[in-house]
């Protein structure tokens, strides 16, 4: 692929750029006439992705003090995608400022502000018409899932001695919930399926200083009923810091109500992805780098979601 440098000037007509660094291997920084910019790059098997990312920025593009995202530039013929050689595609979006927060450094204000704006997003991504994967293809073998939870066990005793009590007990509490909300989580989504953020997170949220943060990273959404992502985006906060929950729940329902019928299918869906998560537990026994983070942060929200299952359905007005 040619450079970044020769992408700006052959596609968007910018000149006298410059490389400010690269925040990952996807994601370049550079200064320009036009500000600085976040350049976003795409094999071409991720094409579909850009093409995703780009449409939802464009249809988000319109302001609203209620939400924030990346402004996208569009190139010299108009295109919200740069096509370039080897059928790869670039994304340019201004640069944005700011710093992340982990989960317990969101403070009740900004939790609101959150629920404010995903409520915002989600009324404005009704108009989204492009395509996207649905909640409802998903097809989930709950045999085949628990057979892989049981069949776990082995390769931890024998790769991981030391720790086998206690993912033992990670592994009882997952068979746990699927067992219990798995049929249930298992079925289609009742109501309209929209576009919706699919990893609204601490990991996509970019504070700066002004609310509300700015939401990031738009490649990963999915077309679900948007009371979903409410029920999904908080996971265990609403046991381990119900005021902030609250807040953010009270903010969502300033913009938009919430479906009980919605809620019910959304906690029981919500309980048995991370019961069949097996994703961070697989990288512990491969050696993944930065497998024992994300374990340790799927344990504790697993083993909250199962000791507190009751609690959260009350939270959610469902017990």
């Amino acid at each position: 692929m040619s450079s970044v440098l020769e992408l700006l000037e052959a596609h968007y007509g910018i000149a006298s750029a410059t490389v400010l660094g690269e925040p990952d291997d996807r994601v370049t920084r550079v200064s320009s006439p036009r500000g600085e910019l976040a350049v976003k790059r795409f094999t071409a098997d991720d094409v579909e992705l850009a093409n995703r990312e780009a449409g939802l920025l464009a249809v988000l593009a319109p302001i609203d003090p209620r939400y924030r995202v990346q402004s996208l530039l569009q190139t010299r013929d108009a295109a919200l995608l740069a096509f370039v050689e080897d059928d790869a595609a670039v994304l340019v979006t201004h640069w944005c400022r700011g710093s992340m927060k982990v989960y317990t450094d969101i403070a009740e204000a900004e939790w609101h502000a959150l629920g404010t704006e995903l409520g915002a997003l989600h009324t404005r991504l009704t108009r989204f018409t492009g395509s996207l994967p649905r909640a409802s293809e998903l097809l989930v073998d709950l045999t085949a899932e628990r057979e892989k939870i049981t069949g776990i066990r082995g390769r931890v005793a024998s790769r991981e001695p030391a720790r086998s009590a206690e993912i033992g007990r990670y592994l009882d509490a997952r068979l746990a919930l699927l067992d219990a909300y798995g049929e249930r989580g298992a079925t289609p989504p009742p109501g309209p399926e929209h576009a919706i953020h699919n990893d609204y997170n601490q990991y996509n949220y970019l504070f700066d200083g002004t609310l509300p943060p700015i939401i990031l990273d738009w490649e990963g959404a999915i077309a679900a009923p948007q009371t979903y992502e409410v029920v999904r985006c908080l996971n265990h906060l609403p046991l381990v810091a119900p005021t902030h929950a609250t807040a953010f729940v009270n903010g969502y329902r300033s913009v938009r109500p919430l479906d009980r019928d919605t809620l019910r299918w959304a906690v029981d869906r919500c309980l048995l992805e991370h019961a069949i998560k097996s994703w961070p537990l697989e990288q512990l026994l491969a050696g993944t780098s930065q497998a024992e983070h994300a374990l340790a942060g799927s344990m504790e929200v697993l083993l909250a979601l199962h000791a507190g299952v009751q609690e959260l359905e009350r939270f959610f007005g469902l017990g």
